[in-house]
């Protein structure tokens, strides 16, 4: 990519997460309207996860399922914020923000688990201290960043946190086959930490991304802030350019088959041929 490329590249990353930002809301945002239709349009969307070919939307107004029919329905009761959203390796729903609706949570929910499909959230640490917003778990780790400190905080049993540093960060995404690899997106380019997060080195040549998944060592996949598709069989060392979406990504997941969602604004679309192409999986009402 040229100097200039670059530099327009990362203006593009700099004015993405201001809109990221301001699409967040404040820390305390007033109770839902109990009366809200639940399979209405669910607004902005945070992240994305797959379980069993079931795909789950963390939105501003809860945690949702959209089926291959595209018809969204409410996984939960709890119409929470959810402003960091991941699926484990495992099949667990990690999910942190703000509550809506309910008043006997803390404005920062800190790092909840789902066992159950979004049905019931449990706590497992920093309720009232954290809401983390880039978030990912894999290979027996997980990492996320606090929107309050700026801290990339970094855990190996989801209780216990270490500091990582302030870093500025629009995503994360850890090696399928070793917890202590990651890779974060940043104005600067990606940048690849091999040990848990201490240090981190911005990969040569490779393109600005906003968002990023890693599902399978051979399945790498980044979006620009323009929704230039990229793909990487080599963690991240070299990359391909795939597909263009014509539109600036909101959240992206790939599933373990390899099959792409990315949120859009209003509508959801989905690559099964390596982000070549793309179609229409959900559309807002």
């Amino acid at each position: 990519m040229s100097a200039t490329g670059r530099g327009g590249a990362i203006a593009a990353v700099m004015a993405a997460m201001a809109l990221l930002v301001a699409a967040c809301g404040d820390d305390n945002p007033p109770a839902a309207d109990a009366e809200e239709p639940r399979d209405e349009a669910f607004g902005h969307i945070h992240g994305l996860g797959v379980v069993d070919d079931m795909l789950y939307v963390a939105t501003h107004h809860g945690l949702f399922t959209v089926s291959s029919d595209g018809k969204a329905v409410m996984a939960s009761e709890d119409d929470h914020d959810f402003m960091g959203f991941t699926v484990t390796d495992t099949g667990e729903l990690l999910a942190s923000g703000h509550p809506n609706s309910r008043r006997d949570l803390p404005a920062h929910l800190g790092l909840l688990e789902s066992t159950d499909g979004g049905a019931t959230w449990n706590e497992l640490s920093l309720s009232g201290e954290v809401d983390f917003h880039a978030l990912d778990a894999r290979s027996g780790s997980v990492y996320g960043r606090d929107s309050a400190s700026g801290q990339l905080l970094g855990s190996t049993d989801r209780r216990s946190w270490s500091q990582l540093g302030q870093i500025p960060l629009a995503d994360v995404a850890i090696s399928p086959d070793d917890g202590a690899t990651l890779i974060i997106t940043t104005e600067e380019g990606p940048q690849l930490s091999a040990d848990a997060g201490e240090e981190f080195a911005v990969i040569d040549g490779a393109p600005v991304l906003m968002l990023a998944d890693w599902p399978r060592t051979d399945l790498l996949y980044g979006i620009s802030p323009d929704g230039i598709v990229h793909h990487s069989t080599d963690s991240g060392a070299t990359w391909k350019e795939r597909g263009r979406l014509g539109a600036q990504p909101q959240a992206m997941t790939v599933s373990a088959d390899g099959t792409i969602y990315v949120a859009l604004e209003g509508a959801i679309v989905a690559s099964s041929d390596g982000g070549d192409t793309f179609t229409q999986y959900y559309t807002a009402p």
